[in-house]
């Protein structure tokens, strides 16, 4: 079984405490206490203003036995970030939710983990996961094209080299990915924030 621990902070704090729990996640999963972790980022510019602001780590344990103590560990780690922290538990996701729906979200999370890896090697630097969205500027609005270029082409080779085909399923992708992040619910819905909103890159 799957839990979630919320721990309440601002996004640039969620991800500081995530790249400092990397390390003893993978050591966790490494010595058997945990079959997969994930996590997700929820702040309240990309959600409903009513939901918390707060990093949500999750763990699915191959031994519920192992579960407290790894709770104390996750909460000593947090606290040497966040000191207020106070420790809460809560099944991640109902009986209903489907398998592929879960891998998903882990999937994701060790794709993350291995980008990280990969800048602490020196691989790739971090600037190329800085904040890439378009800045306006008192000439007009002018885009931060490397990061942007960056992260654009990452997703697309994701999918590509997995085999998934660009035609119709990343763009179905895409399409879904941006329904998602513009609370649309209908295509028209889609269609009227495109029309309003639309920035040309």
């Amino acid at each position: 079984m799957w839990y979630e621990y919320p721990i309440p902070a601002d996004f640039d704090k969620q991800k500081e405490i995530i790249r400092a729990l990397r390390k003893w996640i993978q050591q966790l999963e490494n010595e058997g206490f945990i079959e997969g972790f994930a996590f997700s980022h929820y702040y309240s510019d990309q959600r409903d203003p009513k939901e918390p602001d707060e990093l949500r780590v999750r763990f699915q344990y191959s031994d519920e036995q192992n579960r407290d103590r790894i709770e104390l560990a996750l909460e000593s780690e947090v606290k040497n970030l966040l000191p207020t922290y106070d420790k809460q538990v809560r099944p991640w996701v109902s009986d209903t939710t489907e398998d592929h729906v879960l891998q998903a979200q882990e999937f994701g999370s060790r794709c993350a983990f291995f980008a990280w890896e990969q800048i602490e090697n020196g691989r790739f630097p971090e600037s190329y996961f800085s904040q890439a969205s378009i800045l306006k500027t008192q000439r007009g609005v002018v885009a931060k094209r490397i990061p942007l270029e960056f992260q654009t082409l990452f997703s697309h080779a994701l999918i590509n080299s997995l085999g998934i085909p660009k035609n119709p399923d990343e763009r179905a992708i895409l399409i879904r990915n941006l329904m998602d992040s513009t609370n649309s619910q209908t295509k028209q819905d889609l269609i009227d924030w495109l029309q309003k909103k639309w920035i040309d890159l």
